[in-house]
Formats: C-alpha cells, structure tokens, sequence
C-alpha cells in the first residue's frame, strides 16, 4: 500500500475515542465538538476544534464538510471467518426446527460440511467470495478486518486459505490480518489421530504463517493441553495467541487465556466469575459476540457488564460465519451488545473501535491522535446512541482508509431517520 492520502474533515462530532473504557460508559469516546481533522500521507496530522484549524494545511486536499456528523476510527471487526466456500441454510433451517449446534455437529454437519465444501473450491473462488464478505463490512464503516483460516483443516489447504486471506484487501475497502486456526475441528482424516494433528497444528504455527493463532478450545472440539501445545509452538515464532473460550460450556477458556498470555478470548457466553477476574487481571481483551448467541438461538449472553465492573478491556466483532452468525451486519451486534451484554452504546462503539484494534495489538489505529492512521467512519448520525437504536440499519456516509476515501454507499444506504 502507498503512504496513504491527505484530506480535511470539518465540522463534525469527532469521538476520538481517547477516554478510557470504564464501567460508568457515560462518556469513553472523548468526543470533540464541532471538530476538525487533517490527515496527510495517510497519518493524521492535526486534530481538535475547528475554530482552531490552522490555514493552509493540507493545501490541495479535499474538504469534507460533515455538518455535525459523527466521525470515528475505521471500526476493526477483531474475529471472523470469512475465507470458506459452500451453503448452510439447511443447516440454520433445522435449528429453527430445534437442533442444537452439538447435535448438527455430530450428525457431520458443522464446521466439516464447511470444511468439504471450501476444499472443493479454487483459489480465484475464494478469493471473490472474501471480497465480496469484506465489501459488505466496509460498508458499515470496518476499515480493519481479522480472517481466520480453519476450513481447510489439511496442512496444504490451511497454507493455501492464509495465503488467499494475506492477499485480500487488494480491492476491497479493508485491510485484512490473518489469523492461523488449524485448531478449529479435527479433520476426517485423523478421526483415529487426535495427536497427529495436534502436531501437525504446531508446525503450521512454527512456520509463522500468520501473525496470530487461534484454538476452539470446547466440548467435541480441542482441549486446553492441545491448545497449550500449539500456542507454545505459535510463540516460539513470534506470533500472537487468542482463543475462542467459554462459547457452549463453563470449561475453564478464559482462565486458560490468560494462563497463556493470550491477547483475547473471544465469545464467553459461560464465562465464570473467576474467568472474568483471570481476564482483567492480565489484560487479555474480552471479546463479545453477541451475533452468534442470537444466531444460534442461545439465551446466554456474555456478560459485558461484569466484565467492564471487573476493569477487562471489551472488544466487539461479528464472528461473521457460515454456521453460527452468517451475517457482515455490524448494527446489529451494537445494538444486541447494549440489549443483551449490558453495554451502553458508546461502550459498544469503543469496544468495536479501539477494543477491536487493542485485540489485534494494532497500536496504530482505533482512536483518533495525531501520529495514527487516519482510518475514519462517518456516520449520518450524530451519536453512537443512534447507531444502536436505529437497529441493524446501514448508517455510513464515507470510510477513508489511510486518508483515501473508501467505501461510499448510496443514499439509501445512509438513512438519518
């Protein structure tokens, strides 16, 4: 990618989310009021009222006069799947009908009918269907965009799926950070094998194939000790960990988290009180996903609001996935995150702005400060309660991405009322 572009913004309701997340909520995006922002070369270079924009900066660039709207960081969806090929609509047609995740799981539906269907499907395939996943978030303001492998589940298709996710965001309006999760479900071929892919799970982590690695540590899925193995291989070669834990059963994932100095653990649904002291304590980030609770019709929600009295660092993402939250929609996990996780809106919005980029260990974005990248969202809207209230309704006037303006929906797409 270039140095980025140089552009000004006028006039809006800048939440630079430079508070730090508190319990209270009342006010952790730091907004500034009737603000401005100059980005040059992709950084931003000058920020606050604007009254107080300097002349001639940034002389040539473009001026966006947002009149009041809200701007804030690119959002970064922390977790998703979005690199697989194949249909489950027949899959979330008999939950409807009353089958659990485990029971379609063990009946050879699941991650495996994902699994055979993305081996079937050539590069080129893939590679179309995550841009178009990653369009669709682009047009909710996501600048930055985690994938993880695990749909291939061979040592040459989980090579293969990262090398399709290293090369997104080419085209698309996002930057793409893969994630290694050949702990994911254990492949047919090695149903009489456990260990042997346990293993050939570490070396695919030895060889540094991504910049983090992930474990579903769960019933019918992989233990702590297989994850514990992987994840001393994955930082041997420098890679960051993070852990799905505590999603369907209390089985102990966000103690294990941070045992290992995970930088998240994502979903905890079932999260226990020790769990949650275990997360704040070693600032492993707390990641909810509150669409695949709805997705799978669960009536156990993760309790951010424990987790933010405890001092954790919340993140939010939408888990986008085949089988358990086939959505890109990221209203609709704000406003589940404030009615169902006890979030207020603005902590909902932090947590999706700079709690996703504190789950990635992106320093460099998040938040809006002099030095960042100037990866931005404007919203024709004036306050992230509106976002969370106006349900699962499409709010973005314009993303930038590095000071290039991006995704730009049509109006119909930007609805105020």
């Amino acid at each position: 990618m270039s140095a980025g572009g140089s552009l000004v913004v006028r006039h809006a309701r800048l939440a630079t989310m430079g508070a730090p997340q508190s319990a209270s909520g009342e006010t952790p995006l730091g907004v500034v009021e009737d603000g401005a922002l100059v980005a040059i070369e992709g950084r931003i270079a000058w920020l606050g009222p604007d009254a107080e924009l300097p002349l001639g900066v940034a002389a040539g660039a473009p001026v966006l006069d947002v009149g009041g709207r809200l701007v804030t960081p690119g959002l970064v969806d922390c977790h998703t799947h979005l690199c697989f090929d194949g249909e489950r609509s027949g899959e979330f047609e008999q939950r409807a009908a009353g089958a659990t995740y485990l029971e379609l799981a063990a009946a050879g539906g699941g991650i495996l009918s994902t699994v055979r269907a993305t081996r079937a499907a050539s590069d080129a395939r893939l590679a179309e269907l995550l841009e178009r996943r990653l369009q669709r978030l682009a047009s909710w303001g996501v600048t930055t965009c985690e994938v993880k492998s695990g749909y291939e589940l061979t040592e040459v298709g989980e090579r293969r799926l990262l090398g399709v996710i290293g090369r997104a965001g080419v085209r698309a309006e996002v930057q793409v950070r893969g994630t290694l999760l050949a702990l994911h479900a254990l492949p047919p071929e090695f149903a009489d094998d456990r260990a042997g892919w346990v293993r050939a799970a570490a070396g695919l982590a030895r060889a540094r194939l991504a910049p983090m690695c992930d474990a579903f540590v769960e019933r019918g899925a992989f233990t702590a000790d297989e994850a514990r193995a992987v994840f001393a291989a994955a930082r041997e070669a420098g890679s960051a960990t993070c852990l799905h834990a505590d999603q369907l059963s209390a089985g102990g994932g966000a103690g294990l988290a941070a045992e290992l100095g995970c930088r998240s653990a994502a979903h905890l649904e079932r999260v226990d009180a020790a769990g949650i002291e275990a997360l704040a304590k070693s600032g492993t980030v707390a990641v909810l996903l509150p669409t695949a609770t709805w997705f799978i019709r669960e009536r156990t929600y993760a309790p951010g609001r424990a987790l933010m009295l405890a001092n954790a660092t919340i993140a939010l993402a939408t888990n986008a996935n085949p089988g358990t939250a086939m959505t890109e929609n990221v209203g609709l996990a704000l406003t589940l995150a404030v009615l169902e996780c006890g979030l207020t809106p603005a902590q909902a919005l932090w947590a999706f702005t700079r709690g996703g980029a504190a789950a990635l260990g992106l320093a460099d974005r998040g938040r809006l400060a002099v030095g960042l990248r100037a990866d931005l969202a404007c919203f024709d809207a004036e306050g992230a309660a509106h976002l969370a209230w106006h349900a699962a309704t499409p709010h973005l006037a314009w993303s930038a991405l590095a000071g290039v303006l991006r995704a730009t929906p049509g109006p119909s797409a930007a609805c105020h009322s």
